[in-house]
Order: structure tokens, then sequence, then C-alpha cells
């Protein structure tokens, strides 16, 4: 009997070990600092990433147990829910920027550091990390709900929005309890690059043994290779400190 490979409405098995990863990777940063006052928009995010999280995980279920009728009304709630995770996500990778932005200026006025504004600027918008995995949620996320109605593509498409998940847990799991900061002389976001790269490759790889479509995963591996690529290139650009700090206008 031929083998049916990797089958796409059993997702949500793997989608469960996201829970895994999140909970490894925000122990520290987030769940021992609850009792802390940390900003409001970082616990709303945290339970839209949830509620986001809970979706992803139920919505192969209701495909893999023809719940049809279920996986259309939660899809069409994500169209609510995916534009608050992106408008949340955007306000920390903001406030993020201008935490950094004033710390090196406070470490200039102490007389720590001696930068230029241009050179603050710059290395203020040196790890644009979110910024990348923001643009990838939206693109895959898109890409998904253009082929809603075309089964396999959709499914491979927010597999690829699922993948952006990657990079905020793994990240803070190889920092944190690794304590790997670079690689090479590359940041160590290069694992969470492979990691990615990996399981998409492996996937086509499937596909293309078991004869089916293969142009999607391809789309979404160049996709990411593509956005990995420009995320060394471009902080090395003399534009791209003007253009992070016109992105995030307005100042607090």
């Amino acid at each position: 009997m031929q083998k049916k490979g990797f089958q796409y409405h059993n997702l949500g098995y793997w989608f469960l070990l996201f829970i895994i990863l999140a909970a490894a990777g925000f122990y520290t940063t987030y769940f021992t600092r609850l009792s802390e006052p940390l900003p409001v928009v970082i616990h709303i995010h945290f339970v839209l990433i949830a509620l986001w999280l809970i979706m992803l995980i139920a919505q192969p279920f209701l495909i893999k147990y023809k719940k049809l009728s279920w996986h259309r009304r939660v899809g069409k709630a994500s169209y609510i829910l995916v534009p608050l995770v992106l408008l949340t996500s955007f306000l920390l990778i903001r406030n993020e920027y201008y935490r950094n932005l004033e710390g090196l200026q406070q470490q200039v006025a102490d007389g720590l550091k001696q930068y230029s504004d241009a050179e603050i600027l710059q290395q203020a918008a040196a790890t644009p990390i979110g910024l990348f995995y923001f643009t990838w949620f939206l693109v895959f996320y898109v890409l998904a709900i253009k082929n809603r109605r075309r089964s396999p593509l959709h499914a491979r498409y927010m597999l690829a929005t699922a993948l952006t998940l990657t990079g905020p847990t793994v990240d803070r799991i190889v920092g944190i309890h690794f304590h790997i900061y670079t690689i090479g002389g590359l940041s160590s976001y290069i694992l969470s690059f492979l990691l990615i790269d990996l399981v998409l490759a492996s996937l086509l790889y499937f596909d293309y043994r078991h004869k089916k479509e293969t142009k999607t995963l391809w789309t979404c591996l160049l996709i990411y290779i593509t956005g990995q690529l420009l995320y060394y290139l471009l902080p090395t650009l003399d534009g791209w400190s003007v253009f992070m700090k016109y992105i995030m206008w307005p100042t607090p």
C-alpha cells in the first residue's frame, strides 16, 4: 500500500508543541513576572496569542472530524482576532524600539557612550527581529485567507503562519536557558530561521515524494529565506535606521 505521507488535518497534534515551547520560552520573561507592574498591552497580547494558538490547534481537528461549519465559524472569528494580534504585536515592537532608543540616549547623556544622533538611530534599529516575524505572520495569513476555498493551499499557508511562533519561543529558550546569543558571528536567531526552513523543506520533500502540489511550500520557503537574508542585510544599509524611525512614528 502506498504511504499517504504527511496529513495536514493532523496539524493540530503538531501545533500542541507550541504550548510547550511557549511555556519554556516565556516562563522567565512573563509568567514569573505576573506580580510585577507590566504594561497592560503585554497582558492583552498574551491573551490574544493564547486565543490564536487555541484557534490554530482547533482548526485542523475540526477538519479531521468533519465539523466544517464550525471550522468556517472559527475561521471568520480570526478576521477579528488576527488584526488585534497584529496591532498589539506592533505596539510591543514599537515599545521595544523606543526603549532601546531612550536607553542609548541616556548612555550618551551619562557619558558612557559616544554616539551621534545618526548612530543612536542605527543602533536602535539594529535588531528588528519582531518586525520580520510580524511581516511573515501578516503575509502568510493573508495568503491563507485568500486561498481559504482551496484546502491544500490554505492548510500549507496556515502552517507557514503558525511557524512565526517559532521565533519568539525558540529564541527565548536559546538565549535564556542556554545563554547562546551569537553563532558564527551571526545572532542566535539563525537557529529559529534554520528550524523553520528545515520544517518547510521536510514537508516539501514529503509532498514531492507523494506527488502532491509543491508550489505553495516552495513559495513559503522562499518567502522565509528571503526575509531571513534581508534580516541580516537591511540593518547594514544607511537608509534602514531612517526607515525604522519613520514606521515607528509618532514618538511616545
